[in-house]
């Protein structure tokens, strides 16, 4: 699975214990796009019963904020993509049992094991993310039991033969040859002053995602805890001081200030180190095998609704 994709469940797995957790309930029925319910003559569902909850969650000049207010800004913002994520899953465990296919818990340990080699180890991934994402090991494992799941169902009756696999490695070196790669995270600030005050905090053992939050400049990454994602070694964007920097560093290392190219100075801390050298020749193979049936198949998007349509989903609100 792609780290976007990753990030992007997770986030809407976040949202989902969020709102589980304020108590957002559903009131009215309303049908999914393109799929069967109560307007175009499908099942319906009793709307389910309504409970205000006035109770201060937090206070902001004497001003409260209450526990509905939450709710609904929460719904308002990750509401129709949380349901439509839980639908998917009830609807992924019912062809699951339809047809018999389960995960195997080898599956789901390589897929863990191939995310996990840019974090140093599994411990290290798994760290990586509870710190960043707030979620338990359990929640990470769940999100790639149904990303497996989706995907196998999604290629399942497609056929690549491995003549096929060897000419689309030929085809695309580019994803097989070996590639060394940094997970990185920084911390840009305009003065160097600065960035040694950072460094300085970090030293003292600040958390490195609590100070980027704090006081980087990157407006696309601070909110992120900092994190620059998979950074190719040669990557030509990326500025060439900080990538140099990466390649002396040890994994969970900090360094800088290193001053940039454009403007400003980083912190950067060295995450994990990925080299897809260490890939055995045979999983390269399924992975190109995996890719290509991919690539071949329906978007992933399409198989969901497919799936919904299937299982009669409709969302209530």
């Amino acid at each position: 699975m792609k780290r976007y994709e990753v990030l992007k469940a997770v986030v809407i797995l976040q949202a989902v214990c969020m709102i589980a957790l304020t108590g957002m309930v559903v009131v009215k029925v309303w049908p999914l796009p393109g799929l069967r319910g109560s307007e175009q003559g499908g099942p319906s569902m009793p709307p389910a019963p309504s409970d205000s909850d006035g109770s201060v969650v937090a206070s902001v000049g004497g001003q409260p904020i209450t526990r509905d207010e939450l709710t609904g800004e929460l719904y308002k913002q990750y509401g129709d993509e949380v349901l439509r994520a839980l639908m998917l899953r009830h609807a992924l465990e019912l062809e699951s049992k339809a047809t018999g296919y389960r995960v195997s818990q080898e599956e789901l340990n390589r897929e863990i094991a191939a995310a996990a080699e840019g974090y140093g180890d599994e411990e290290a991934f798994y760290r990586m993310m509870k710190e960043q994402l707030g979620l338990s090991r359990e929640q990470i494992q769940e999100e790639y039991r149904y990303r497996l799941l989706l995907e196998h169902f999604t290629i399942k009756d497609i056929t690549v033969a491995d003549h096929e696999v060897e000419r689309y490695m030929q085809d695309h070196p580019e994803q097989f040859e070996p590639q060394l790669q940094y997970h990185l995270r920084w911390i840009v600030t305009s003065t160097r002053e600065q960035a040694e005050s950072v460094l300085s905090k970090l030293m003292d053992g600040e958390s490195f995602a609590a100070m980027a939050r704090l006081y980087s400049n990157d407006e696309f990454t601070a909110e992120d805890g900092g994190d620059l994602g998979m950074v190719d070694a040669d990557d030509p964007f990326h500025d060439e001081e900080v990538l140099a920097a990466a390649a002396a560093m040890a994994v969970a290392e900090i360094a800088g200030p290193i001053e940039l190219a454009e403007k400003g100075y980083a912190i950067i801390e060295l995450a994990g180190r990925k080299s897809t050298s260490n890939l055995a020749s045979d999983r390269l193979f399924e992975q190109a095998r995996r890719q290509l049936a991919l690539e071949r198949a329906k978007p992933l998007n399409v198989m969901e609704d497919e799936l919904l349509m299937r299982y009669d989903a409709m969302m209530m609100k």
